[in-house]
């Protein structure tokens, strides 16, 4: 019989992790449920995740990671700060129109680390969604010539809080055509808070 590599088993169970969390809520989430999803002996996630912590972790680094690559790839050729922070933002709401049951459990663990997480390990998590938004802002200056006004990561959050608006009214009406609207209405506000980096002539002697 072929062995599965450990990355590949990896990544079946942060799948079956998030169905099995779509489907009943993160109290549904017990490694003998993610086993079971994902057609795995109950050692096998015990083998390769130290915890369900670890597991709750994974899944929201993979979405996150999903996002990030997405938003990255799609600014690269954009030509101004608003080009690059829509675009950023549209290729966003294609992740989610193209699988949407993982923002839902996304944000299953986000209340759920709200309510339960006393030991912080979730809400630790979480400040990677605000270094991931900080770096796109800054890179996304930096590609039109643009140095922003305010502090980035203020503008970080607000970044965040925008996408969860429009993650959550996307997950209630399934409208990308109003989620893209929204994302452009977005992109013009943050650019309002950019200045043009003017770069000095040389004096002539």
């Amino acid at each position: 019989m072929r062995r599965i590599p450990a990355a590949q088993r990896r990544q079946e169970l942060i799948a079956a992790a998030i169905r099995v969390i779509v489907r009943g809520g993160v109290s549904a989430l017990t490694t003998r449920a993610v086993a079971a999803e994902a057609n795995m002996p109950l050692g096998t996630i015990h083998y390769i995740f130290e915890s369900q912590d670890d597991l709750m972790g994974a899944v929201v680094d993979a979405v996150t990671e999903e996002e990030r690559i997405a938003a990255e790839s799609t600014t690269m050729e954009s030509a101004s700060v608003e080009e690059a922070v829509r675009d950023g933002l549209e290729a966003y709401i294609a992740v989610l129109e193209r699988d949407p049951t993982r923002e839902l459990a996304v944000l299953e663990l986000g209340l759920f680390a709200r309510r339960n997480d006393t030991a912080g390990r979730m809400r630790a998590q979480w400040s990677g969604y605000y270094v991931t938004a900080t770096e796109l802002l800054e890179a996304a200056a930096a590609r039109g010539g643009a140095e922003w006004t305010v502090p980035v990561s203020d503008l970080a959050r607000s970044l965040i809080a925008a996408l969860d608006g429009i993650t959550t009214t996307f997950l209630a009406d399934g409208d990308g055509v109003a989620a893209r609207s929204t994302a452009a209405f977005f992109a013009s506000a943050f650019t309002a808070h950019t200045r043009t980096i003017t770069k000095e002539t040389p004096h002539a002697h």
